[in-house]
């Protein structure tokens, strides 16, 4: 069980049990909604951090960590910030997993922060290693 805890005032984090990933087949291109911003992290076994700049719209800083020997991904974005995470898409083995947060997840202006996420199991029922994992971005007006 994953508690959730409030990391910003309106972009507040969830946990990966309370958006579930839409499944995505094969290696999916970072496909973001319209006005986001899209970044590609390839596994590391440090948390890589990334300055996140939306021109016009507001800039914050990415934190990333792989997981539970690269099978799950996790993300902050530190305070205070003027960006969200709207939308992340987790691919390992065949196919991918995308957590989207937007409204009718109950968070309409993305999130800051977020644990557990996961690429779909194989066809041997396994968790595979994350490959990558693909994060869109929109501007948090209540950050």
């Amino acid at each position: 069980m994953t508690a959730a805890v409030v990391v910003g005032i309106a972009a507040s984090p969830a946990s990966a049990a309370a958006v579930p990933p839409i499944f995505v087949s094969g290696n999916p291109d970072a496909v973001c909604p319209d006005g986001s911003k899209a970044l590609r992290v390839d596994p590391s076994d440090t948390p890589q951090v990334f300055p996140i700049q939306l021109p016009g719209d507001g800039s914050g800083t990415l934190t990333v960590t792989f997981t539970n020997a690269q099978k799950t991904v996790n993300f902050t974005i530190a305070q205070p910030n003027s960006i969200a995470v709207r939308q992340v898409t987790v691919k390992g083995g065949d196919n991918a997993n995308r957590y989207l947060d937007i409204a009718n997840t109950g968070f309409p202006n993305g999130i800051d922060a977020d644990t557990g996420l996961i690429s779909p199991l194989n066809n041997g029922g396994q968790l595979p290693d994350v490959s990558h994992a693909d994060f869109c971005f929109i501007p948090d007006n209540y950050g």
